[in-house]
């Protein structure tokens, strides 16, 4: 894409103001020419009021130097008398662009200190018109994305990448908010349906890919009526896949009870045991029963995916609850001291998926 680069030489006046310290010529002949002189001004009265401009009409001397035609005095006019000072179409554009290119320094900089040297860069306006165009239409659209990957291979990936990004920071704050909300078990599991990227690098930073969502553990199959129904039957990602079951419950779900006993200890919140209990009985069930089901045992068997003690997640509480030391230690000790399942609150996932977001490579983001 073609640019124009403008520069501009600028300093300050007083703490309110900046002169430009150039003539910004509009049209030039052999003898006359017209020109713009421009401040830059705080105006608290109107902010969006940045700068003011002079148009001068000049005329060469005989010694080759610029001077001013005589200025008129406004004041002087009688009824019926005025001023007119005519700018063709060149002369019109180009004021108009040296207008935007000062309103854009004025944005940018506001009035600056001291002396500056500053330049516009402008894209071609034409070219991006053209672009749109070749964009309406699909086959056109194809051919253009041929035709950058033949010049710059490596473009479209990068897009792509950038894309996924900040897709996935809208996701994030998305997540944020939804933990404010107090948002019920089922927002949850539709949310991490439709976003298992979420779980990509944490729990042992073992990848996951999600199998069935709302599985059967028990039953006919992992698809159809069963007798324990879990919230996502996933799978570590490798050569050789292990299936492991996971359990979400809500943010606000209390981690620790009510009562503290004299040791300082505090009892484990009933929701907390009872989903422990849910995953440990479902990974039973799953290992023993379900993942034996001739149709499920074919189906997973084909994709590389097998069941070996199958691990076991807990999405739970929040460590927001925790608010001293003795209500962390009885928290901490008892998830160190499970053997399954793993237990995970929604901030620390939420902490990883950011870490995901912002600091994962290209590749990684666009899986």
């Amino acid at each position: 894409m073609s640019q124009e680069a403008s520069p501009y030489e600028i300093r300050s006046t007083s703490l309110r103001s900046a002169v430009l310290t150039h003539d910004i010529v509009l049209s030039e002949k052999a003898t006359t020419r017209k020109i713009m002189k421009a401040t830059l001004v705080e105006n608290p009265r109107d902010p969006d009021a940045g700068f003011k401009i002079v148009l001068i009409h000049q005329r060469k001397s005989l010694k080759s130097q610029w001077e001013n035609i005589e200025a008129i005095n406004l004041n002087t006019l009688k009824a019926g008398e005025g001023v007119r000072l005519d700018l063709d179409s060149q002369e019109t554009r180009k004021l108009l662009q040296e207008l935007q290119n000062i309103q854009a320094i004025r944005f940018e900089t506001g009035v600056p200190v001291g002396e500056h040297s500053l330049t516009v860069i402008r894209g071609n306006p034409t070219l991006l018109e053209k672009l749109n165009e070749l964009m309406a239409s699909p086959d056109e659209a194809a051919s253009l994305l041929d035709a950058i990957k033949r010049l710059q291979p490596d473009l479209v990936s990068k897009m792509s990448y950038i894309k996924v990004a900040e897709e996935r920071k809208v996701i994030l704050e998305e997540f944020r908010q939804a933990m404010e909300r107090n948002e019920p078990e089922e927002f949850w599991q539709d949310f991490f349906e439709k976003n298992p990227w979420i779980f990509g690098y944490g729990l042992n930073y073992k990848i996951l890919r999600q199998v069935q969502a709302q599985p059967n553990y028990g039953g006919v199959t992992a698809a159809g009526q069963g007798a324990q129904r879990g919230d996502f039957l996933a799978r570590t990602e490798a050569e050789i896949k292990f299936t492991v079951l996971v359990e979400i419950k809500t943010p606000q779900t209390a981690l620790l009870g009510t009562t503290q006993y004299r040791n300082g200890a505090w009892e484990i919140g009933k929701e907390f045991t009872g989903g422990v209990v849910q995953v440990q009985a479902n990974c039973h069930t799953w290992e023993t029963e379900g993942s034996r089901r001739p149709e499920d045992q074919e189906n997973l068997t084909a994709e590389g995916v097998y069941t070996v003690r199958p691990k076991g997640i807990l999405v739970i509480g929040n460590t927001a609850q925790l608010t001293d030391i003795r209500r962390r230690n009885t928290f901490e000790i008892y998830r160190r001291q499970l053997n399954e399942p793993e237990v995970i609150t929604f901030d620390e996932l939420y902490a990883r998926a950011a870490f995901i977001v912002s600091h994962s490579a290209p590749a990684e983001a666009a899986a």
